[in-house]
């Protein structure tokens, strides 16, 4: 679930609750891309919002800590997000 959405500069960040194998819930910082390049490809700072049921495809920190670069969101209602559009697939 969306715990925060950030649409700040140079790179907008999202949060997300995730429950560990052990069923200890974290909350991961996930990057995007730069506010200018998300509006070109359909985004809007609404695209994402506190409380979004979402799946993320991501590459996770080299560090090992609870942070990642997201490539694609799918949202519990088919949308799926990503840098090519916003609107890809519904």
């Amino acid at each position: 679930m969306v715990t925060k959405f950030e649409w700040t500069n140079p790179h907008a960040h999202f949060y997300i609750d995730v429950k560990d194998p052990a069923g200890k819930v974290v909350n991961w910082n996930l990057e995007l891309a730069s506010p200018n390049m998300m509006v070109r490809n359909g985004w809007t700072r609404h695209s994402l919002k506190e409380g979004d049921q979402v799946t993320v495809g991501a590459s996770r920190a080299k560090d090992g800590t609870a942070t990642a670069s997201a490539d694609t969101i799918l949202k519990s209602d088919g949308t799926r997000l990503t840098f090519m559009s916003a609107l890809d697939g519904k």
